[in-house]
């Protein structure tokens, strides 16, 4: 009896030819839960460009420096919230290096900054076996890395998380002349010595040459991050609230989602007097927060954590009235009129309550501006989010399941509107709209033989704010 797979149906012998596949399954939203954030400042260390934090990241490896650095605090502020955050760092400039002919071996910082000339390198025999070498890498008075090696085998040495290895030869100048025996000439006298077997028990070597320069390329790094990056929040959080670089970013934000379609959203700090975005996709953040251990964040640096708050929060979340993390006293307080006006103004208030915790007040924007294409329901968060949502899961199913493979014909269209309407059904059912029909999607064929026109009515869910009761009393 035959069998096994197939490719064609063209097998000769009787038999069961069986294929074995995987249903392809949706892919994950890659955005949910990945914050942008422009770097604040320099440490001179890291990657010139965009380095991928998470909380159990090693932040010394990656920027010199620890999370609980101040200096950091605001990126510390958006991992309470956030999984991913995406640091933009600027750190231009020359990479320290150790060139020594003693060695076998050229050291190279993994990055430019002058951190990388708080690296030291120490080379030690083992005391009990003179062919066995410890090469440590401190970073400061920390031991980073270590590796061994055997005096025979120096071209293994590799590289780590801070220094990056360049075996160059380990034999020494050789030594003697060449002498003629009867045998033939003898070059054992020629023979360079190992380099490490002539090294002292213990030698040191530091790095220099690291330089941290003026990033000049800052505002192309900051657009090329948007524009090619998988985020859904983009934040200027940790940077000074009189920062042009708010109004870049909102600005940027605005083309990305009128011109590109991909929805991602900024959260910015207020400044007093300063610019009034009135666009959904930008919040304002309006003043900051104390923490459990005395701590108080400013309003930029506050505004980190509800960036990565909001990058984490889908379609169905609202982050209003949700607590922040370890936070203690709103800082400053706003008053009821205050903050009254501050939601008025479109921003996010920070607020204390009786109960000692600290919320959002409201989960807005900055619209507001109402038109007859923007109601006041494009002020909310979680309506954007749910817009937001649709359009990018209909763009994605149609650029990968549909466009180039699919007839625009009748069946063609009932087949993308089928998708939709399941799509549409199981956001329903997770709480993001409400009474949906069918019959409110439309799919018809556009001006081009290439192009179809959907009309799409939905009503997006919000969640309870206000209750208004009234009790009688028989």
């Amino acid at each position: 009896m035959a069998g096994g797979t197939w490719t064609k149906q063209n097998k000769q012998r009787p038999g069961a030819y069986i294929n074995t596949k995987a249903i392809a399954q949706a892919k994950p939203d890659t955005s949910l839960g990945r914050v942008l954030l422009i770097g604040a400042i320099q440490t001179g260390w890291g990657a010139h460009g965009v380095i991928p934090l998470e909380i159990e990241s090693d932040f010394k490896a990656l920027l010199g420096t620890t999370i609980d650095d101040p200096r950091l605090v605001a990126v510390k502020e958006a991992l309470k919230g956030a999984v991913t955050v995406l640091y933009v760092n600027m750190n231009p400039g020359e990479k320290a290096k150790i060139t020594d002919a003693a060695l076998p071996w050229n050291f190279t910082a993994k990055y430019a900054g002058t951190k990388g000339n708080d690296l030291t390198i120490s080379v030690e025999k083992d005391p009990n076996d003179e062919t066995l070498i410890n090469v440590n890498t401190l970073f400061g008075t920390e031991l980073v890395a270590q590796q061994q090696v055997r005096t025979t085998t120096a071209s293994g040495l590799e590289s780590n998380p801070y220094v990056d290895v360049e075996f160059t030869g380990d034999a020494t100048e050789p030594i003697g002349d060449v002498s003629a025996t009867t045998g033939g000439a003898d070059f054992s006298a020629t023979a360079g010595k190992d380099k490490l077997e002539a090294l002292a028990a213990s030698t040191t070597y530091t790095l220099t040459g690291g330089t941290t320069e003026t990033a000049e390329d800052e505002l192309d790094l900051v657009d090329e991050a948007m524009s090619t990056e998988a985020y859904n929040v983009v934040t200027t959080a940790g940077i000074a609230a009189d920062s042009a670089i708010h109004q870049l970013v909102a600005t940027t934000t605005e083309r990305l989602r009128e011109k590109e379609g991909y929805k991602i959203r900024a959260v910015v700090p207020a400044l007093e007097g300063g610019t009034k975005y009135d666009y959904e996709g930008v919040s304002v953040v309006n003043n900051g927060v104390t923490l459990a251990d005395g701590t108080e964040l400013t309003t930029t640096q506050a505004a980190g954590w509800f960036a990565g708050a909001s990058s984490a929060a889908n379609e169905t979340t609202s982050l209003t009235y949700v607590a922040y993390p370890d936070a203690v006293a709103a800082n400053p307080k706003r008053s009821n009129e205050q903050t009254i006006d501050a939601l008025n103004a479109g921003q996010v208030v920070f607020t204390t309550r009786r109960d000692g915790t600290v919320v959002v007040e409201q989960d807005i924007n900055s619209l507001v501006t109402e038109t007859k294409d923007k109601s006041k329901d494009f002020r909310k968060n979680r309506v954007i989010r749910t817009l937001d949502a649709i359009a990018m899961d209909t763009s994605n199913a149609f650029e990968s399941r549909f466009l180039g493979k699919i007839a625009n014909n009748a069946t063609g269209r009932d087949l993308f509107k089928s998708d939709r309407v399941s799509y549409l059904k199981d956001l329903q059912a997770a709480g993001g709209i409400d009474s949906f029909e069918p019959a409110d999607l439309t799919v018809s064929p556009g001006d081009d033989k290439d192009a179809i026109l959907v009309t799409l009515g939905i009503t997006p869910v919000d969640a309870m704010e206000k209750l208004y009761m009234t009790i009688t009393v028989g």
